[in-house]
């Protein structure tokens, strides 16, 4: 599964992302230590439009983190 890096843009697949991020109930993927920093420094800068990002619920059916 491909989704969004909240920060850069970049489309990243989810198993090779470098890092994640759990927000609000959501995770967020990362192409970059750097963008991952950079969220974690201001998430409401970067999480409102998590949709777009391809954000995953924390807790999907089947209790696996991070799946869609």
């Amino acid at each position: 599964m491909t989704v969004r890096d909240p920060v850069c843009g970049m489309q990243i697949d989810i198993e090779k992302a470098v890092a994640q991020e759990d927000h609000g109930g959501w995770i967020y993927f990362f192409c970059s230590g750097q963008c991952h920093r950079l969220f974690k420094a201001s998430p409401e800068r970067y999480a409102s439009n998590r949709q777009s990002t391809g954000a995953a619920p924390a807790e999907s059916e089947g209790g696996e983190r991070g799946r869609v």
